[in-house]
């Protein structure tokens, strides 16, 4: 009983369908990527990569922001997911005369897909290699589980970085195609924000969020926390390997370097600061973490803001923002939105 009525407590907002849940972190998204990506080249740019780093931490919030278990191996599926769509796209001409490219296998070279459906392959690799590898993982607990997806981050980023059979190592594989239109990736964006919503009130998201609060008395009302785990882990995999893909698109390159600690830490950070038990946590987060990281980085550079210069040191971003993650940490633990998502408290007002 007790168990019951902490899960329908944490479950406040999720449990069932509203609209203006979902339709009011579309808009807004809409609204900021339209506004900041018409005003210059290096902005649209900065939108689209924002747009991708979104998508991943979308990813990390259907399954840590529900199950409460930190997973680090979302890196890799972003990984996995972006090789596997910069290879599938890449021209052959490329692949078959890049100096960096000279061992790779020969099926590779010819292998070849369609843009769209390289970002649909990218998915399907980080789904399967995440319901391959959760099979183990979703047994572990607390810190066993960090530890576990930290390795395989670490075995994955080993992995392609010392291959040169399945990609360019250490290198960079370039001339990957762009996105066409910038409303592409933002549709993507959409799409699964439309997604991890569904699933956060769906059946499978009541009973992952039920073994976050209590997993001794989950299993008690027939709960599999292990199955709940592996569907969510799943997901996830296959969401930040579309992640990975779109962002190669944007880029434009392919390099093992761009998905490992900063692009891993960065996207936890964003979860964090806005909330991880919502999708309206999940675009605050990213938003407001992306705007800071900018404004520090232009004021690095000797930009005005705001008709200001100010200077600080190379460096002092990173600084920064580690620090505003500690802050925020120490202040709400729970995030700028507490892990709830938009309402209009109209019943609170009365």
């Amino acid at each position: 009983m007790t168990s019951a009525k902490i899960s329908t407590k944490s479950s406040k907002g999720l449990t069932r369908f509203a609209l203006q849940e979902l339709l009011v972190p579309i808009a807004l998204l809409l609204l900021v990527s339209w506004f900041f990506a018409t005003r210059s080249p290096d902005l649209l740019l900065n939108i689209q990569q924002t747009l991708c780093l979104f998508v991943m931490v979308l990813a990390l919030q259907i399954f840590v922001g529900n199950s409460g278990v930190l997973s680090f191996g979302h890196g890799a599926f972003a990984m996995i997911g972006a090789f596997a769509a910069g290879l599938a796209t890449a021209p052959q001409r490329i692949k078959a005369h890049a100096l960096a490219l000279q061992n790779l296998l020969p099926f590779l070279v010819n292998f070849h897909l369609g843009f769209y459906v390289s970002l649909l392959f990218a998915a399907i690799m980080g789904g399967l290699v995440a319901g391959i590898t959760g099979t183990f993982l979703m047994r572990l607990n607390g810190l066993a589980a960090g530890i576990a997806t930290f390795a395989l981050l670490g075995v994955s980023y080993d992995f392609f970085f010392n291959n040169i059979h399945v990609g360019p190592g250490s290198q960079a594989l370039p001339r990957v195609p762009n996105f066409a239109h910038f409303w592409e990736p933002l549709a993507l964006a959409v799409g699964v924000m439309v997604i991890v919503y569904l699933f956060n009130i769906s059946p499978w998201g009541r009973m992952l969020r039920a073994t976050r609060e209590d997993n001794l008395a989950a299993p008690a009302t027939g709960i599999s926390i292990l199955k709940v785990r592996w569907i969510a882990f799943t997901i996830s995999g296959a969401i930040a390997g579309l992640a990975g893909g779109m962002l190669t698109h944007v880029v434009g390159t392919l390099q093992v370097q761009d998905y490992y600690l900063p692009f891993t830490f960065s996207t936890l950070a964003m979860l964090i600061i806005g909330g991880s038990g919502s999708l309206w946590g999940a675009l605050l987060g990213t938003l407001i973490f992306d705007a800071i990281g900018q404004i520090l980085l232009y004021i690095e550079q000797g930009k005005a803001i705001v008709g200001l210069t100010i200077h600080l040191p190379i460096g002092a971003r990173a600084l920064i923002v580690s620090a505003s993650l500690i802050v925020m940490l120490l202040w709400r633990t729970s995030g700028i939105t507490r892990g709830r998502e938009f309402a209009l408290n109209f019943r609170r007002a009365k």
